[in-house]
């Protein structure tokens, strides 16, 4: 989602008044292509971040923490070794275009003041994150920028200069407007679009009403409606500093400097427009960040799921072929039993088989003696069995994976914004449907922290509800004790959920509620089991989660989260 030159020219400007001046104190790289400031201004602490994220392009402050990774990138590293310890000197819109300049002064080695410069392009899918030296030279980018045919003027690799990207039209910042006497009735919308930078096509549909012209079908302006017109544009150019400006969030998509007449719909105020950035953009942010994550783990949870079909698939064959072992053992009793009617060099030996009386023939090796033709069939007996009895234990090992990754299947089915894919991601890694970061071994690695397990109070019981098998295998072997009530969705991978009883009895009002949360992912009417806890067996060998119970019963109930029960921010631990 971008904005347009309108609402970053008052963004900037406001930037400016709350940042200059300001000591950066730390850099980090949260996301690939967002960095962040920790400074100190004011004698306050406060984060800028700047993202040229495609969908949330942005360059404002926030109070939205983000967990940094456990090593910086390169872009980072590079910020770091020539801006921390530097000042924020200005905040400002430069080449009258959709991109914030970010003045910056740091002492270098010899402890020389230097100038350096953070361009940040806000447009869409072309922003970018580019740092130069006072001369426009640039050092590096988030995004590079080769020199090709598509793109001969905008050259973004390090030592090339800076030039932004040429719209080809005036900037409604630094343009007079004269354009506007050539307009000879007709769409008036489209020419100015066709003749200014800077304006998005809602903004201009706006200054359109405001001006009380028509967008289709309007007659040649005349000299009063051409001064009214540049009497509008000039208040936009200092939005800031009119009666007019009022920071909005419109339909909760878009940011604005005060509510557009043309967009009659949900409008919430902001004291500031960094506040009404930080309110959209972070959680589009998070959202958009969160939809990505999860479908990376999708797309690694169905690859996976395929190899290890496959390979039940491949080995199952492979055991079609040693169907015939039993033959060989036969064979290789029946030369052993008729072994004086073998001769060395003899290729065949024909007998009669002792338990249906019937002649058989077995092929022999003329080179073998008859007692070395015997151990042949017994050893090719022999590896058929072992790669029978191999094959058959690692098929049911993959059965087990596959209904692993089912559950996780049906776990990153379930994720809700609130909810952090992180365990999800960590059972993931476990079973090697992912590779985990790479450390050098000589740092610590930071392990994520996981959510807790949720908790409700549900008439005075403490009802807990595992969202993945990690916290499923918690909650069932190490929270819960021998005669807490257990529930599971019937003949369904799904949560796990404890009641803890306390030696008291559950009546079956608080039974039929916790059935109802351990269904809430579903709909319609669900089968919910439940027993105690002791009846509950974790399969032989299988990964976490996966379990058996026995002498259970069942309840029919309706999903219901009952969300007004559940006790936030409380610990996963009994009483």
């Amino acid at each position: 989602m971008g904005s347009d030159l309108l609402t970053l020219n008052a963004l900037a400007k406001e930037l400016n008044n709350k940042i200059q001046g300001a000591k950066i104190e730390k850099i980090v790289q949260p996301e690939k292509d967002e960095i962040r400031f920790f400074i100190r201004v004011n004698n306050r602490n406060e984060c800028l971040v700047i993202s040229c994220n495609s969908q949330t392009p942005r360059c404002h402050l926030t109070y939205v923490k983000k967990e940094n990774p456990i090593n910086a990138p390169a872009f980072c590293m590079l910020l770091r070794k020539y801006l921390v310890g530097g000042t924020i000197e200005s905040a400002s819109i430069f080449n009258a275009d959709r991109i914030i300049q970010l003045k910056i002064t740091a002492r270098n080695e010899m402890k020389d003041i230097c100038t350096y410069y953070l361009f940040v392009e806000i447009m869409s899918r072309y922003s970018n994150i580019i740092f130069t030296d006072a001369d426009f030279t640039i050092f590096d980018a988030v995004k590079r920028i080769p020199l090709n045919e598509d793109n001969t003027n905008h050259l973004v690799m390090h030592g090339a200069k800076y030039e932004p990207l040429e719209q080809g039209k005036e900037s409604f910042l630094t343009s007079s407007f004269d354009f506007m006497k050539d307009f000879k009735c007709g769409d008036l919308h489209s020419f100015i679009l066709d003749n200014i930078t800077g304006f998005s096509g809602i903004t201009v549909s706006e200054i359109i009403a405001r001006c009380g012209f028509m967008n289709d079908g309007m007659p040649t302006l005349d000299e009063e409606e051409l001064n009214r017109f540049k009497e509008f544009i000039n208040k936009l150019k200092n939005i800031t500093e009119q009666d007019l400006y009022s920071p909005c969030v419109i339909d909760n998509k878009g940011v604005y400097p005060f509510a557009y007449m043309v967009l009659n719909k949900d409008v919430i105020t902001f004291p500031t427009i960094n506040e009404a950035f930080d309110d959209l953009l972070s959680k589009e942010d998070g959202d958009l960040r969160l939809k990505a994550k999860i479908k990376n783990l999708v797309t690694a949870t169905r690859r996976f799921k395929a190899r290890v079909e496959k390979r039940i698939i491949d080995d199952s064959q492979k055991i079609q072929a040693t169907e015939d072992m039993n033959t060989q053992r036969y064979y290789g009793d029946m030369i052993i039993n008729n072994i004086y009617l073998v001769k060395k060099g003899d290729s065949s030996l024909t007998c009669t088989d002792y338990t249906t009386g019937e002649s058989v023939t077995i092929p022999l090796d003329p080179t073998l003696t008859p007692s070395n033709n015997a151990k042949a069939y017994y050893s090719k007996y022999n590896k058929l069995k072992r790669t029978r009895d191999f094959l058959s234990k690692k098929i049911e090992e993959d059965r087990s994976i596959l209904e692993y990754v089912k559950s996780i299947e049906q776990e990153l089915g379930e994720v809700t914004n609130t909810t952090n894919p992180l365990s999800i991601e960590q059972e993931l890694i476990n079973i090697g449907a992912l590779y985990a970061p790479k450390t050098d071994g000589k740092k610590k690695v930071r392990n994520p922290k996981p959510d807790p397990i949720a908790c409700y109070d549900v008439e005075g019981f403490q009802v807990y509800v595992g969202n993945n098998n990690i916290q499923n295998d918690e909650l069932t072997f190490k929270i819960a004790s021998p005669n807490d009530i257990w529930m599971h969705l019937k003949n369904e991978h799904g949560r796990h959920t404890i009641i803890i009883t306390n030696g008291k009895e559950v009546p079956e009002s608080v039974l039929k509620i916790a059935s109802e949360i351990t269904a809430s992912t579903k709909t319609g009417k669900i089968a919910v089991d439940y027993t105690i806890r002791k009846n509950v067996k974790r399969i032989n060998g299988a990964l976490p989660g996966l379990v058996t119970y026995v002498n259970y019963n069942t309840l029919y109930v309706t999903p219901n989260s009952h969300e007004e029960l559940r006790l936030n921010g409380k610990s996963s631990q009994k009483n």
